[in-house]
């Protein structure tokens, strides 16, 4: 019996799918101004606030981003092949919110916990990943748009 509830137990954690995440500011940055520009445009100045960035891989699914304050974001999401961004919006980066899509039915996270110490979250979708196909970069470097 004993064996029979490990094996179940070993099935069951190898089922979850967790998003992967990196944290990173190595890469090429957008000028002070841009970044400013930026903030201002979102209204996303305020140390409560986070932006994030869908980036590669949305190709024209039914995306839904939400907190337990509500629906932050619902539509369809296309990555621009010029510039690699799909969609931008801000989030409070006190609590937890998650992002889904239709298609694969799977979901990222982004913890409060996390969120609050990085100013941007960029999240690219790889659709070929068998387990989670999102994958989040947290950095604090604006990448030029």
């Amino acid at each position: 019996m004993k064996k029979i509830l490990l094996v179940f137990f070993i099935a069951l954690f190898t089922m979850c799918g967790t998003s992967n995440v990196q944290y990173r500011d190595d890469f090429r940055a957008a000028s002070d101004a841009q970044k400013k520009k930026f903030l201002n445009e979102l209204n996303a100045n305020g140390a409560n606030y986070a932006v994030v960035v869908l980036t590669k891989g949305f190709k024209g699914e039914s995306v839904t981003v939400f907190n337990e304050k509500g629906t932050l974001y619902k539509g369809t999401v296309i990555t621009n092949l010029g510039n690699g961004i799909a969609h931008t919006l801000r989030i409070d980066n006190t609590i937890n919110t998650t992002i889904t899509d239709k298609i694969s039915s799977k979901e990222a996270v982004i913890e409060s916990k996390k969120a609050k110490q990085y100013k941007f979250i960029y999240v690219m979708k790889d659709n070929a990943a068998a387990k989670n196909p999102y994958k989040i970069t947290y950095s604090n470097t604006l990448r030029p748009m």
